[in-house]
C-alpha cells in the first residue's frame, strides 16, 4: 500500500469533495481518483460512496480512516524529527496565505528579517487573501487572517490587533467640512474597502454604536488603492492604522472624531493543530509571534 494513497482517502474525508480533496493536495481530480481507486482494489473494500452531487465514506473507510490517521501523522512526524535532528540549520520550504493589507503594511518586512536570519528556509506566498474558508493544512503551513475565525482543523494564536479609523486629505476636509458626528459621513463621499461596506463607529466615552450604510463612492478589495484614493481628496476612508501610519505622518492624510472608533479586530496566525510541527515552521510560528508582540 502507498501512502499517498491514504493520503488521498485522508483528504477526501477531511473535504468531503473530490475536487476540495485534489485542490488540498494539489494534484489533479483524476490522480486522485487513480490512488483512491487503488487503495480500495488493494484492500478489497468499497471506502467511499460517490454520487452525482455528494462523496462520503462507507461505514468501513470511516473506521479505517480514523485508525489509519493518527498512525499516519505519527509517520511523518518521525520522519520530521529525524530530518531536523541531521540538519545544524533549520531548513525548509513555508507555504503562507496571507492578506494583501496585512502583508503589504505588516508581514513583508518581519518575512524578510526571518528569511534573512535563516538563509536555507524558503518562502512561498502565492495565496492573497482574507478569506476563512480557503485554506487546508494540506495547502498551507502557516495562514494569517484579520478578524474572528471560525473553528477549523487549524490552530489560531491572535497576534495583535487591526484598528481602523478615519481618515481624509486635509484638502478634502478643507474643501468639504470635517464631520463632527457619525451621521454627518452620510453627507461625505465614502471610499470602502471590500466587504467593509458598513462601517460601525462607537463613542469612547459612552457605549453607543452607530452604522453608517450610506452608499459609497469608491468600493476596492485592496487597501492601498483605497488609501491613495483618500490621498488624492476623493473622500473619507476608514482603514487599519497600520495601512496609514506613513500617510499621516506626512501630512497626506488626516484623523478625525477621534472620540469614535471602529472595534478592534483580531489579527491570527493560524498553523496545524495536531501532530509534529517541523523545526523550521516552529522557528517561524515564535519569530512572527515576538515580532508582533514587540511591534504592539
Amino acid at each position: 500500500m502507498k501512502l499517498d494513497d491514504l493520503r488521498t482517502l485522508i483528504a477526501i474525508a477531511q473535504h468531503g469533495s473530490f475536487r476540495a480533496a485534489a485542490s488540498a493536495l494539489d494534484i489533479p481530480p483524476t490522480t486522485l481518483s487513480r490512488r483512491l481507486q487503488r487503495l480500495e482494489d488493494t484492500l478489497g473494500s468499497q471506502l467511499v460512496i460517490r454520487d452525482s452531487r455528494n462523496v462520503s465514506l462507507t461505514p468501513l473507510g470511516q473506521s479505517y480512516t480514523d485508525r489509519c490517521q493518527p498512525l499516519l501523522s505519527e509517520l511523518e512526524a518521525a520522519t520530521s524529527e529525524l530530518h531536523d535532528s541531521s540538519h545544524s540549520d533549520p531548513r525548509g520550504a513555508l507555504r503562507i496565505s496571507a492578506p494583501v493589507g496585512l502583508l503589504t503594511y505588516r508581514l513583508t518586512p518581519l518575512f524578510n528579517q526571518f528569511l534573512a536570519q535563516y538563509p536555507e528556509i524558503t518562502l512561498s506566498l502565492t495565496h492573497l487573501s482574507n478569506q476563512h474558508h480557503d485554506y487546508s493544512p494540506e495547502q498551507y503551513d502557516v495562514v494569517f487572517r484579520v478578524g474572528e475565525q471560525a473553528d477549523s482543523s487549524f490552530a489560531a494564536a491572535c497576534i495583535g490587533q487591526s484598528q481602523r479609523i478615519l481618515v481624509a486629505s486635509p484638502d478634502y476636509l478643507a474643501q468639504f467640512g470635517a464631520p463632527l458626528h457619525p451621521d454627518d459621513l452620510n453627507q461625505h463621499s465614502r471610499l470602502a474597502s471590500v466587504p467593509e461596506f458598513e462601517w460601525a463607529l462607537t463613542n469612547k466615552g459612552q457605549s453607543e454604536t452607530i452604522w453608517i450604510n450610506s452608499p459609497v463612492r469608491m468600493a476596492i478589495a485592496d487597501l492601498n488603492s483605497i488609501k491613495q484614493a483618500a490621498i488624492h481628496r476623493l473622500g473619507i476612508a476608514c482603514l487599519p492604522n497600520y495601512v496609514v501610519t506613513d500617510a499621516l505622518a506626512s501630512g497626506q492624510l488626516t484623523t478625525m472624531m477621534e472620540q469614535w472608533h471602529s472595534p478592534p479586530r483580531p489579527i491570527y496566525m493560524l498553523y496545524q493543530r495536531m501532530g509534529y510541527l517541523p523545526a523550521h515552521i516552529r522557528l517561524f510560528i515564535d519569530f512572527m509571534r515576538d515580532a508582533f508582540q514587540h511591534s504592539s
